[in-house]
């Protein structure tokens, strides 16, 4: 036979006054963008007008971002350069996978729809190889 012990000697439960964390969708941008940028050969997108790229794509800038949290559910948009010759389709699976990682890891939210937009396929000058 077991006998309850009495809760006169029991703490309050912790968990049961929490309040909520809403994270904003500018938050949400900047995991996103910041955890895009994270893969290697990925870069800041070409700004098109009526098709026509405007200026060349940045390397070192991060991927433009725009997100919506609905509850605990994110759909965003994603505009990144991707550098030649890394395998475009490739990039994009490792950056959808770590936009989900980390929307996970950090904000406790999940990826509903991640629609990634290669702008360009920026050459990386820096790495020009020579022949001799």
């Amino acid at each position: 036979m077991t006998v309850p012990l009495p809760d006169a000697g029991r703490a309050p439960d912790p968990v049961a006054d929490r309040g909520s964390l809403t994270v904003s969708d500018r938050a949400v941008a900047r995991i996103i963008a910041a955890s895009a940028a994270e893969i290697e050969g990925v870069g800041g997108p070409v700004t098109r007008l009526l098709g026509q790229a405007l200026g060349h794509a940045d390397p070192d800038a991060v991927p433009k971002v725009s997100a919506v949290v609905s509850a605990d559910l994110v759909t965003a948009q994603v505009q990144l350069s991707v550098r030649w010759p890394a395998p475009v389709v490739e990039v994009a699976n490792q950056v959808r996978t770590r936009v989900q990682q980390q929307l996970a890891a950090l904000a406790d939210l999940r990826t509903g729809h991640l629609d990634i937009a290669v702008t360009a396929l920026p050459v990386d000058r820096r790495r020009r190889r020579r022949v001799a």
